[in-house]
């Protein structure tokens, strides 16, 4: 039986909700907050555009991967999956959400994801470091919106 897997990581931005959701659901601002070094929109949703359903190519060092929009709510949530790449042989169903919530005059980030493991003991490969690089991302998304200091 396939084992289920969780993460979440969180952030803090002293910018508001919507310039947080600006970036998030801009994937052309992604490689300027992110690690990611390249980030390409590869299909438009049906609609046209980065709405749900739109498939990017994220590039990391030398490995690629796709995300599909799966669920967006305008300056509250993003949600995707992951399609392919990477960590694919070694995990299935992955599927994150990014909340953003008011936090007084600033925003608190919830970066969390679900995956199952395709065999027994995969899913542990990649925790570790997708726990580490999507905390890299809430922390970039928070610098990138927020306010300049004083």
């Amino acid at each position: 039986m396939a084992r289920q897997f969780s993460i979440s990581v969180k952030a803090h931005s002293t910018g508001s909700r919507s310039a947080v959701y600006r970036l998030l659901a801009d994937s052309s601002t992604w490689s300027t907050w992110t690690p990611f070094s390249d980030v390409t929109l590869i299909e438009q949703s049906p609609g046209g555009g980065e709405g749900v359903g739109a498939v990017k190519q994220t590039r990391f060092r030398a490995m690629t991967g796709r995300e599909r929009i799966v669920a967006l709510t305008p300056d509250r949530q993003l949600s995707y999956a992951y399609v392919g790449g990477v960590f694919r042989p070694y995990m299935r169903d992955y599927v994150a959400v990014v909340d953003l919530e008011d936090d007084g005059d600033d925003t608190s980030i919830h970066w969390h994801s679900t995956y199952y493991s395709r065999f027994p003991g995969s899913g542990f490969l990649p925790r570790r470091s997708l726990e580490v690089f999507l905390q890299k991302c809430a922390d970039g998304l928070a610098a990138a919106s927020s306010h300049p200091g004083p």
